[in-house]
């Protein structure tokens, strides 16, 4: 009897000591973290819009840790003065634009950090970011009118000329510039897209020339570029 109520013991005692090795082992392992994976560097196409209208560029990305890119953005896009408006006159057409001086084109390059947010807690098929950068930016004008006796001013006689036609006698300014924005990159797979809201600053030593140098037109040159910049880049992910 003795011997019995001891083999009870050691077979309850036996039981009590498999059962949690046999529900560890009913649980499955945990799935390994591939979220950062999924936005590994990359290179895009980048499509911009300004205060001053639109622009495209090129931009590649690489990743330093699971949040953080070094990010390098080049873009091309024009510059003007707020205050310039458009008119369309004749039969074919034919727009004008009071006062203008130049045609400006502004290419920044743009070198900077884009951190990731919220990578353990939302779908990764949304992946928002802050970004901040910063970098050279060339100013190119060329003449809006044949100006003959270099005042500055377009008399009636003086001609206007087409966006390529004054471009030998650009003239190039160089300054630098910042950006700053927030966006979320989204879709699965390679392909990748991504939209960013921001705000753009490009300063210049030497003035840029806008206007026409007339009693009627305040602060015809300006040295900053101030604009906000919606930014829509379509890539691919190379890792």
């Amino acid at each position: 009897m003795r011997i019995s109520l001891q083999l009870g013991w050691v077979a309850l005692a036996s039981l009590v000591a498999s059962a949690p090795m046999a529900q560890t082992d009913a649980l499955p392992p945990l799935p390994p973290d591939t979220t950062a994976a999924r936005y590994g560097s990359s290179t895009a196409v980048a499509f911009t819009l300004t205060e001053y209208g639109f622009g495209i560029g090129a931009t590649g990305r690489t990743r330093l840790t699971d949040d953080l890119s070094i990010a390098v953005e080049l873009g091309v896009g024009a510059g003007r003065d707020e205050r310039e408006q458009q008119f369309f006159v004749g039969f074919f057409g034919d727009s004008i634009i009071p006062f203008k001086r130049n045609y400006v084109l502004l290419a920044p390059l743009r070198i900077g950090v884009e951190q990731r947010l919220f990578r353990r807690t939302v779908e990764d098929n949304f992946r928002p970011f802050v970004h901040a950068s910063v970098g050279p930016t060339l100013a190119l004008q060329w003449p809006y009118f044949e100006d003959r006796n270099n005042d500055g001013r377009r008399d009636g006689d003086e001609e206007i000329l087409g966006v390529f036609e004054g471009l030998r006698e650009a003239s190039p300014r160089l300054g630098a510039g910042g950006t700053v924005a927030v966006g979320a990159a989204f879709g699965r797979g390679r392909t990748m897209q991504s939209l960013r809201f921001g705000l753009s600053a490009d300063i210049f030593p030497a003035r840029v020339d806008l206007l026409e140098l007339s009693p009627e037109v305040e602060s015809p040159s300006r040295q900053a570029f101030w604009t906000p910049v919606v930014t829509f880049h379509v890539g691919r992910l190379t890792q």
